[in-house]
């Protein structure tokens, strides 16, 4: 009785990845306070296609890109079956062998032989035994799946915020030559009659014809540079047709008053990151393979059943019936050879990987401080110079001590420090989410209110 109701268990396993995803999502959500969802024709479906909109019908901020391509990005959606192929692994694990049953029958050809026949039923034995091992080896093989899952997820969240941070730049940097252009219009357009008074002479005039036309130019790469970032951010979040039609912050965050703690993120990451997890996994998976090899090397194909035969000369016989294959040419060494060199590979991996991760924490925090440093650099100092040489050349320029080429050369290059300005402050938040994506989790300072001093920078 007892064996009929485990095999009854066995056989009913449900091959559902939901207790798993639900897993991975509870993984997620603790590291990004996001959520994430699968999509699987469900009632659920129609609430997550009902968020997205809400989402999509206001203006966007980052993490709101985030939970879009969270909720949305058809990549992700893909990487998720991983866990359906791994749940039904495992179940497959766990699962007897089907009996096999055979028949025979046969026929009198010569004498006094009647027709005879037999039957047979056999069950794999070692199936029984290696049981729990192929388990141990598909359960470590599930827990892979689930964090190489969660890893592309996280991935994706910090690939959006770069490509948000990259979009607000591109449309900031647009914004100010667009503004800079309605004033060079203006400008230009009393250079004009400036030249027509004889105050100024053609050569002047035709600076301000080139610097007008310069900035045309710009505006119309920063407009390209806007929708190109634009389609970038569509693609991940997966949408498209109305839906592409989503708005963002025109400005970039200010920086936060102080910088998240260097201290431990190394300790941090190796503790945190999926895919190291993933790694280990994969060499616990080996491992289990492994031994399971060696322990069961010697036996093969083992089967015990019953069988029962009609003899042609009239009488029958019933009894048990066994097979074993014997190891004598293969004792499963190439397999053990094959198993341990794909541990060792799965150990270098992993070490490798550890290796490349405080590596790549190192990096981040250095490049995160190194762009804070240069935000501040252009913010405190380098802008209000321009701003003041500007002024100073505005004097100088009335005053008729100071040329209108050289006056248009002043103020190009202001225009030019407010660019790099943003496109520094750029460089911050994208060192930021690359912080964040090598370190396996949000980092917990975030952006200053609007109102903060820190880098407000006014073109």
């Amino acid at each position: 009785m007892v064996v009929a109701v485990s095999l009854c268990a066995l056989s009913c396993a449900s091959t559902s990845p939901g207790p798993a995803f639900h897993d991975t999502a509870q993984l997620i959500t603790s590291r990004t306070g996001l959520r994430v969802a699968w999509n699987q024709g469900g009632a659920d479906d129609l609430a997550i296609a009902k968020t997205l909109r809400a989402l999509l019908a206001r203006e966007l901020t980052v993490d709101g890109a985030v939970q879009v391509a969270l909720l949305n990005n058809k990549t992700l959606l893909a990487t998720y079956e991983d866990i359906s192929v791994a749940q039904a692994d495992l179940v497959q694990a766990g699962l007897l062998q089907n009996p096999v049953f055979g028949a025979a029958i046969v026929f009198p050809v010569a004498g006094s032989a009647q027709t005879g026949g037999s039957v047979s039923v056999s069950q794999d034995f070692l199936g029984v035994f290696t049981l729990a091992a192929r388990k141990r080896v598909a359960a470590a093989e599930l827990e892979a799946a689930k964090l190489r899952v969660a890893d592309a997820v996280l991935r994706t969240a910090f690939d959006v915020e770069t490509a948000f941070f990259i979009l607000q730049s591109a449309q900031q940097v647009a914004a100010m030559r667009r503004t800079i252009l309605e004033a060079g219009d203006a400008a230009l357009d009393l250079a004009r009659r400036q030249r027509e008074a004889g105050n100024i002479n053609d050569l002047d005039l035709a600076n301000q014809e080139t610097l007008y036309e310069q900035v045309r130019t710009d505006l119309v790469r920063s407009d390209a540079d806007v929708v190109i970032a634009r389609e970038v951010l569509a693609r991940l979040m997966g949408v498209w047709g109305p839906d592409a039609a989503y708005h963002v912050a025109e400005k970039l965050p200010e920086l936060p008053a102080a910088e998240v703690s260097a201290e431990h993120l190394e300790a941090v990451a190796i503790r945190g990151r999926f895919d190291l997890g993933a790694a280990y996994a994969e060499a616990q998976a080996a491992s289990h393979a492994l031994a399971m090899a060696k322990n069961y090397r010697f036996f093969g194909t083992t089967s015990l059943g019953g069988s029962f035969e009609r003899s042609p000369e009239g009488f029958s016989v019933a009894g048990p019936n066994a097979s074993l294959e014997l190891p004598l040419f293969d004792q499963k060494q190439a397999v053990i050879a094959r198993l341990e060199a794909r541990m060792r590979a799965a150990l270098a991996r992993e070490t490798a990987l550890a290796v490349d991760i405080r590596s790549e924490v190192r990096s981040a925090g250095g490049r995160l401080l190194a762009a804070r440093a240069v935000v501040d650099r252009y913010a405190k100092v380098v802008i209000p110079l321009r701003q003041r040489v500007v002024e100073l050349s505005q004097q100088q320029y009335n005053a008729m001590l100071l040329g209108a080429y050289q006056l248009l050369q002043v103020k190009q290059n202001e225009v030019n420090a407010y660019r790099e300005f943003i496109e520094a402050l750029r460089d911050y938040w994208t060192a930021r989410a690359e912080l964040e994506r090598t370190t396996g989790g949000a980092l917990s300072v975030r952006a200053n209110s609007p109102g903060s001093e820190s880098t407000r920078v006014q073109p």
